[in-house]
């Protein structure tokens, strides 16, 4: 009874796909912002792929799976369309097939030809399945065509970057001209062609510039403040050292923050000059506590160079004079950080719990620093 119901929705919906032949193949649910759910189809999905959440319809069998499609052999019925779906290959098929395929499926289903699960017969012929592949081959052809035309062109732009360069060739090849931001061995690169808008002192900029001067401001740059701008800044503490009339400098500044995924680093930074404004009333010495805006500014002390520092400080207060971590501190942070990303159970850990057994992790630590301390000891 419940099959028959199933089957009567399905062929309702097959009904509207056939009619909707045009706007292309759909299936029956999206979910977490994806899925095979056509909108265009059934508006129904538009909510569903707007919000995230589940929204399926009623069906016995899809049309667009794997097993359905190509018979026997093929793709897996009982694992669900998620894994065995090839909705993707319906899309190269012309709108006079796909109709053609849905009133076949939708006859087939009538008369039984999908009671028995185990045992289905393709349902394209051999033409539509050597058209599906000729379709694929051709969009390939002509996707390649248009990369290597893109290729070319940021070739062409990039002229003059490469010739400074020229080891950086493929890497402007792929990325000149981007909203992307590359981590090289010696640095990030922001190839927004709109990235340097925001840097102070960077108004008269062209875009070749804004890469040029990334490039040489490599290991020049106050990493932890740029840590920071790339990531989550949680605050900052520090001890005045100095004042004058405009500006007050921080001995040091001790840097919290939080990556992405939720891992919080920290880090420190020497001799921090920032703007008075917030900190009248503290004295030299005083340890003080904050919040700020990290920046990028141009400094032209010893060539132009990008680098990043501290401005509108806010929730300022003062504190307790504190310990920094010391370099061997953040050089075992970084350790540990090398250790749960390389981690065969990173995928399913939340980094706060470790799933390795009990003293492994702190092992492989004792190693990794003995072994990295025994390289700089021989590098010097």
């Amino acid at each position: 009874m419940r099959n028959n119901e199933t089957k009567k929705a399905t062929v309702e919906a097959l009904d509207v796909m056939i009619q909707n032949v045009e706007k292309g193949p759909s299936g029956f649910w999206v979910d977490d912002h994806e899925g095979c759910g056509n909108p265009k189809i059934f508006p129904e999905f538009e909510e569903g792929l707007k919000r995230g959440r589940l929204v399926q319809k009623e069906h016995y069998l899809c049309p667009w799976n794997t097993a359905v499609l190509y018979g026997k052999g093929y793709g897996n019925i009982n694992t669900g369309c998620y894994y065995s779906c090839s909705i993707d290959k319906a899309r190269f098929l012309s709108e006079k097939m796909m109709k053609d395929v849905l009133i076949r499926f939708r006859k087939g289903l009538q008369n039984g030809s999908y009671h028995c699960k185990d045992d289905i017969s393709p349902l394209l012929t051999p033409d539509e399945i050597n058209y599906i592949g000729k379709e694929i081959q051709r969009t390939k052809l002509l996707e390649e065509k248009k990369q290597n035309e893109e290729r070319s062109e940021r070739l062409k732009k990039a002229a003059f970057l490469i010739q400074k360069y020229p080891e950086e060739k493929e890497l402007f090849a792929t990325y000149y001209g981007k909203n992307t931001m590359v981590n090289t061995y010696d640095g990030v690169i922001d190839f927004n062609p709109e990235g340097y808008r925001d840097i102070i002192g960077a108004e008269k900029f062209t875009y070749d510039d804004y890469i040029d001067v990334q490039i040489r401001s490599f290991n020049k740059t106050r990493c932890w403040f740029a840590t920071c701008y790339y990531n989550i800044p949680l605050g900052f503490k520090g001890c005045i050292e100095k004042r004058t009339k405009e500006n007050v400098c921080f001995k040091r500044i001790m840097v919290e923050g939080m990556y992405p995924d939720g891992v919080c680093f920290d880090g420190k930074e020497e001799h921090v000059w920032m703007n008075i404004a917030g900190f009248e009333e503290y004295k030299i010495d005083d340890s003080i506590s904050f919040f700020a805006e990290v920046y990028r500014y141009v400094k032209t002390s010893n060539g132009k160079q990008i680098d990043f520092a501290l401005r509108n400080p806010e929730s300022i207060k003062k504190i307790e004079t504190y310990e920094l971590p010391s370099d061997e501190d953040l050089f075992e942070q970084e350790v540990s950080g090398i250790i749960c990303e390389t981690c065969y159970l990173s995928e399913h850990c939340n980094r706060i719990s470790c799933l390795l057994p009990k003293g492994v992790k702190k092992e492989q630590k004792r190693q990794m620093m003995a072994s990295l301390n025994c390289n700089n000891t021989e590098t010097k």
